[in-house]
């Protein structure tokens, strides 16, 4: 027979369990739960608050995005020419695909995946 003490461990520490891998980012990509924001396999999905913007704001903040991908090849170009300024960086570029460890192609990636995402949330809201 299971002691007072034990029986009152038992349900706290799997309480604490449970509590800490919910609040846990890497358990919610673990299992293939999506939340709002970038996600591990490199898509976008808008939040809330993204949602309920106006159709003008989905623009203006897509003509942002717009930007950001016309000037981050140049900065990927001008980092691939610079020292790597951290070891992932450099391993990165050693053993990686042309881009990988630098700093501009990871941004290039994230903000071609929020724009993809904003474009779908515009066609969605049928916005002219």
């Amino acid at each position: 027979m299971p002691s007072i003490a034990a029986s009152r461990w038992v349900p706290a520490l799997a309480s604490g369990a449970l509590l800490a891998l919910g609040g846990c980012a890497s358990f919610q990509d673990f299992a293939g739960i999506p939340r709002a924001g970038y996600q591990a396999d490199g898509s976008y999905v808008v939040s809330p608050d993204e949602e309920k913007l106006a159709c003008r704001q989905i623009e203006e903040r897509l003509e942002i995005l717009s930007r950001q991908l016309q000037t981050l090849p140049q900065q990927a170009e001008l980092e691939r020419q610079s020292e790597p300024s951290t070891v992932g960086s450099a391993l990165g570029r050693m053993f990686g695909n042309p881009g990988d460890g630098l700093k501009a192609t990871k941004d290039f990636q994230r903000a071609q995946a929020e724009s993809d995402a904003l474009k779908r949330l515009r066609v969605e809201k049928q916005c002219a």
